[in-house]
């Protein structure tokens, strides 16, 4: 019974030098590490700040981008109901005023293509 709990307690004695030992390694590279960190922390501290503006002016550029799109998109918007408006006042006119029509055609043919060429 004796020779039973002396060979229990040797092998925990093994276990926990195994341990022991595990620890103590790891403790050595995480303070190996912990210096090649403090030395590098100048350059880490660059490399952060370099990221925070550069998402900053992608931030900015985004925005500019999706603003330029509504403009666009409003202005599109805008042209298509002057135009859908002009075509139905023509429709409209054009039985009734025959001349008056053909004039406003010619108006709206000239208009689109001044609107067409190159600033």
């Amino acid at each position: 019974m004796y020779l039973f709990i002396a060979i229990i307690f040797i092998a925990e004695l093994i276990i926990a030098g195994n341990i022991i030992n595990g620890i103590l390694r790891a403790a050595r590279k995480i303070r190996a590490l912990n210096s090649r960190v403090k030395e590098l922390k100048p350059e880490i501290h660059n490399a952060i700040v370099q990221t925070r503006e550069c998402v900053s002016c992608l931030q900015t550029g985004v925005n500019a981008a999706i603003t330029f799109v509504k403009r666009k998109h409003q202005e599109v918007m805008r042209r298509i109901t002057r135009t859908i408006l002009i075509y139905l006042m023509l429709i409209l006119i054009k039985n009734k005023y025959k001349k008056l029509a053909t004039i406003c055609q010619y108006a709206v043919l000239a208009k689109d293509y001044w609107d067409g060429l190159p600033a």
